[in-house]
């Protein structure tokens, strides 16, 4: 078996460790809300048209902002 084979043989042999949830949210730079509707965001108007939204949409991706996003 050349070393190119063993290398994919003991890759596939090897559990790989998962790293725990505290782990990856730190990775990913994740903390904990303090208020359970944060997540939510702002409510829209009700007379807000479909229209309207996309448009609104379209503006937060194009400067990066919008509801939800932290700066």
């Amino acid at each position: 078996m050349d070393n190119l084979a063993r290398s994919i043989a003991s890759s596939r042999t090897e559990p790989a460790a998962s790293p725990s949830f505290e782990e990856l949210a730190a990775q990913q730079g994740v903390s904990p809300i303090d208020d359970i509707e944060t997540p939510l965001g702002k409510p829209f108007p009700e007379g807000e048209s479909a229209e309207e939204f996309s448009a609104s949409l379209r503006e937060w991706r194009r400067e990066g902002t919008g509801p939800g996003i932290a700066q």
